[in-house]
């Protein structure tokens, strides 16, 4: 009589494994965010070049489109423009924020200040170059990558909020039903994995750290750590029902996520 040997169910399966790669995906947009948060301009980094327009009106270039690097207290930023290099350094001295600024373009020098462009969404810290540089508004805003508009990535928001949703809800209605062997290491990495994108996101982006206690942060973590347990289990309900779990899991879980990283990078009040 022969005997069947048990099967043992495998460490992680692709359905299991959204949760922790949810948590890369918001990690990715959060890197991508620091960028250019206009709330983080108050650290000595220079986040932007204006370009004087004529008529009180002026072109800013943002950091993401910028090569920078800080050496003690100076920030030097290059961009390409028409071909041609512009490099601006701004000093700034912390104990009274004062900031200075030089400024080069195809290695003559141009005038150069440097101001805190404060708005409604931040303080950014910018150099003006009062000489237009004989480059239009349109070539000068071509330089931006459209995910740096501050009003693009706030409205942006839903979008990738639906992107991920919709991937997840495929993912678990027709990525098997396979249990995991065992679910502890997997719940405490998803749980510990919230709180570190909590954390990173007010190191990185700025912001309150009463927002690692606000009730909608530490709900969206539980949510998340229950739906890593119900994507450990055996998947006895119709594929339906999983991926619909996993869309309303995925869009709470991001949205709070992506709020989080706005309010913390003063992308809006």
């Amino acid at each position: 009589m022969s005997v069947i040997a048990p099967v043992t169910p495998p460490r992680l399966t692709v359905r299991a494994a959204l949760p922790g790669a949810l948590l890369l995906a918001l990690f990715g947009v959060l890197v991508l965010l620091t960028m250019v948060a206009p709330g983080r301009g108050d650290d000595g980094q220079l986040y932007g070049i204006a370009i004087n327009q004529g008529e009180d009106q002026w072109v800013t270039i943002p950091r993401a489109a910028l090569s920078c690097e800080m050496v003690g207290d100076t920030s030097t930023c290059t961009v390409e423009v028409a071909g041609r290099q512009l490099r601006a350094s701004m000093t700034y001295t912390g104990s009274s924020r004062h900031l200075s600024c030089v400024a080069q373009y195809d290695g003559d020098p141009v005038s150069c200040g440097a101001t805190y462009n404060y708005t409604s969404t931040g303080v950014g810290a910018i150099a003006l170059i009062e000489d237009g540089l004989g480059v239009s508004a349109v070539e000068l805003a071509g330089l931006a990558p459209w995910w740096t508009q501050i009003g693009d990535i706030a409205d942006s928001g839903p979008i990738v909020v639906a992107v991920l949703a919709v991937v997840a809800a495929f993912v678990a209605g027709f990525g098997g039903r396979r249990p995991v062997n065992n679910a502890t290491p997997l719940l405490w990495a998803t749980g510990v994995g919230w709180a570190l994108l909590v954390v990173a996101s007010l190191v990185l982006l700025g912001g309150s750290v009463f927002f690692v206690i606000h009730p909608l942060v530490i709900v969206a973590g539980g949510v998340l750590v229950l739906w890593q347990w119900t994507l450990a289990r055996p998947g006895r309900a119709q594929g339906i029902w999983r991926a619909l779990g996993a869309f309303a899991s995925t869009a709470f879980a991001s949205s709070v996520a992506l709020l989080l990283f706005m309010l913390a990078g003063a992308f809006i009040d």
